[in-house]
């Protein structure tokens, strides 16, 4: 599964989401102390994408 490092996982989730994409998993707090987050995305042929990110 491919995964893309974004700025704010909220604002490329909801771009993702507005674009065709529909929520798989998360947004999950990763759990280390700093805040960062990841989530999945299934876009339009099936395939999930995931972001992180803060």
């Amino acid at each position: 599964m491919p995964s893309w490092s974004v700025d704010d996982v909220n604002a490329a989730r909801q771009r993702l989401l507005d674009a065709g994409c529909t929520h798989h998993r998360g947004p999950l707090d990763v759990g280390d102390g700093t805040g960062r987050k990841i989530a999945q995305l299934t876009d339009p042929f099936g395939n999930i994408t995931g972001i992180d990110g803060f």
